[in-house]
């Protein structure tokens, strides 16, 4: 198994390093501190398992996981280990293509599972931050399930920057009744400004928004 480890941190990246070969099934570990030095170096040869941060100085961890899965092969599998791990990151990275996520704090020895599950062709999420993620899925469908489906579609067009009339215009009804829809929405999810809106509906995941 060929792994590896893009993060800034040397001395941790050199700690893993040391810990992975130590694995029999581990035959190579390489390090890189920058997501571009390491398309520049390893594009035309990935490895087995991408090990990266977030945290990245130049391209950040989601600009790097987006052309990893968007030029790279997708067998190329990705773990993020990270001290972001607020649950919308999480849902983010996951969304991109990651197949495992991990928390910074978390010991080796779940480290190394979280390999050998992905290396199957499984998904892994930390056990110190699946329960927080779990409980933000049952937070969001319980809202979901209060908004009709007009509402859902007036929220990801207030979400994604359109005025009244341009969410009118294509969703081919009044001005007057968007405004009824979107007035609904902001009671329902219990805010008083468009603004608390859009942040709320990022927050619990009713919005996600398009990668650039």
């Amino acid at each position: 198994m060929n792994i590896v480890l893009v993060d800034e941190h040397l001395l941790l990246a050199d700690a893993l390093q040391n810990l992975l070969l130590l694995l029999p099934e581990v035959k190579e570990v390489d390090t890189y501190t920058d997501g571009k030095e390491f398309l520049n170096v390893r594009s035309t040869a990935p490895p087995d398992i991408l090990v990266m941060d977030l945290a990245l100085n130049g391209l950040n961890g989601l600009e790097l996981l987006d052309i990893c899965r968007s030029t790279l092969p997708r067998d190329m599998k990705v773990i993020v280990l990270s001290n972001i791990t607020d649950v919308q990151t999480i849902k983010h990275t996951i969304r991109r293509g990651a197949n495992s996520f991990l928390s910074k704090s978390t010991l080796f020895d779940e480290f190394k599972e979280s390999i050998f599950q992905v290396r199957s062709g499984k998904q892994y999420i930390g056990k110190d931050i699946r329960d927080s993620l779990i409980n933000s899925v049952f937070t969001e469908e319980e809202v979901v399930m209060h908004l009709s489906p007009r509402e859902k579609e007036v929220l990801q067009k207030v979400c994604g920057g359109n005025t009244i009339k341009e969410i009118a215009y294509e969703l081919k009804l009044s001005a007057h009744t968007v405004q009824y829809y979107h007035r609904s929405v902001m009671d329902k999810l219990k805010v008083r400004r468009t603004t608390d809106l859009i942040v709320y509906a990022m927050q619990h995941g009713l919005y996600i928004p398009e990668a650039r």
